[in-house]
């Protein structure tokens, strides 16, 4: 992914040394290890859970998280309208739920 970016950032002529140096400040450093300590969590929570139930029952409820988390952070913290959103967001949502009963 940083890859994708640094090279989109190249392409547009944007990467420029000095904005590589803010990347090693230490706020930014502070971030990307927050970053990195809540993906490594993430990533083990996703693990244990697969060893407890079934692959299957923990991707649906990852897709189906994912949907709700992302349509609930575009209407609180974007100001997206829910309007159009909301039946598809709870069919998801219920579907995920029966999946797993």
């Amino acid at each position: 992914m940083a890859a994708t970016a640094l090279g989109g950032s190249y392409a547009s002529g944007g990467f420029t040394w000095k904005e590589v140096r803010k990347l090693f400040s230490p706020a930014a450093a502070l971030l990307l290890l927050c970053v990195c300590l809540a993906d490594a969590l993430y990533q083990l929570s996703q693990y244990q859970a697969m060893s407890y139930i079934s692959p299957v029952y923990v991707t649906a409820v990852k897709r189906g998280g994912g949907i709700l988390l992302s349509a609930l952070m575009g209407v609180l913290l974007f100001g997206e309208q829910a309007s159009g959103r909301v039946l598809p967001t709870c069919l998801v949502v219920y579907g995920v739920v029966f999946l797993c009963l």
